[in-house]
């Protein structure tokens, strides 16, 4: 594995990232104190406690790294633990919490985008348990190049500094000939560069790595991979987006409920294919972007048996 990881390590870096002067304020001071679940890092001493344990039931966050099906996962969640009981989304209300213009919110369930290396940063979150979806990395990367080729169709576009990185990767979609190695070379070295955009660069890994505070974005490094493993272990609960319904059942354990849903339309459904599953020469060129991602999820697979 070390070997795999390390051809990635051998090509220029991209441009340094801007610092985020919230992140760049972390202080030494000792972790937020957990009964249940270890911080992986230290908390900011001067953030608010966004959300708390009611009680009620365990509590749990989930992890919804994207394109893994976290929409049908937020689907089981909120009938496990009923709607005034969890928050879905929890990067939408996050802003607000942080800026303390809302009282902390007082819920067992969490779900949302949130990686691991901020949800760490934030004072209480130690006291829910840890669960995520894994997916296969080349059909994970190949949900999210197609669900990023809709916005040149008209879909509004991200909100913040991802939207314009997201206009240029989607235009360059439009532009980029599947077939073609040398094309598919210059729609990599495009999205490489774009400073604020790093979704298809072995993103199951970056949800999941700490130790820095803009893993998202950052330069990933040998090493990474192997952290990320030691960081799933924690998690109470791990499935696989090939095995939905064992995922299913242990989030039921979990909670101690069982939820009969009725039959739901999928959500996010990508229309507009720009890659498909079968095309070899674009999994040869796109490799980079999935081996800390499959390192990962092999190590998973083993640990889960």
């Amino acid at each position: 594995m070390n070997r795999l990881l390390h051809r990635l390590f051998g090509r220029s870096a991209p441009p340094p990232p801007r610092v985020d002067p919230v992140e760049a304020a972390v202080a030494s001071a000792p972790p937020d104190p957990s009964p249940t679940v270890p911080e992986t890092t230290t908390a900011l001493p001067d953030r608010p406690t966004p959300f708390a344990p009611s009680g009620a039931a365990p509590a749990l966050f989930f992890m919804h790294i994207p394109k893994t099906s976290g929409s049908s996962t937020n689907r089981l969640l909120t009938g496990l633990y009923g709607t005034e009981n969890v928050i879905i989304h929890a990067e939408s209300v996050l802003p607000d919490l942080l800026a303390r213009n809302r009282e902390t919110l007082r819920v067992d369930g969490v779900s949302g985008h949130v990686p691991l290396c901020r949800w760490a940063l934030y004072r209480g979150t130690g006291l829910y348990a840890r669960a995520t979806l894994l997916r296969d990395p080349w059909t994970r990367l190949v949900s999210h190049i197609n669900w990023v080729n809709r916005f040149r169709l008209g879909e509004p576009l991200p909100t913040g500094k991802t939207g314009p990185a997201t206009e240029r990767v989607s235009a360059a979609l439009a532009d980029t000939d599947f077939s073609d190695r040398a094309a598919l070379r210059r729609f990599f070295e495009l999205v490489r560069a774009q400073e604020d955009f790093n979704a298809f660069d072995n993103m199951q890994v970056r949800m999941l790595v700490t130790g820095h505070h803009r893993a998202t974005y950052k330069r990933l490094k040998k090493g990474d991979a192997e952290a990320a493993i030691d960081n799933l272990s924690a998690f109470a609960v791990v499935g696989f987006c090939e095995d939905q319904d064992r995922f299913r059942t242990d989030l039921e354990s979990f909670v101690g409920q069982t939820f009969a849903e009725a039959e739901a339309p999928r959500e996010n459904v990508t229309t507009t294919m720009a890659l498909t599953p079968d095309n070899g020469l674009a999994r040869k060129v796109f490799a980079p972007w999935i081996e800390m991602d499959q390192a990962l999820y092999d190590a998973a697979r083993a640990l889960r048996g």
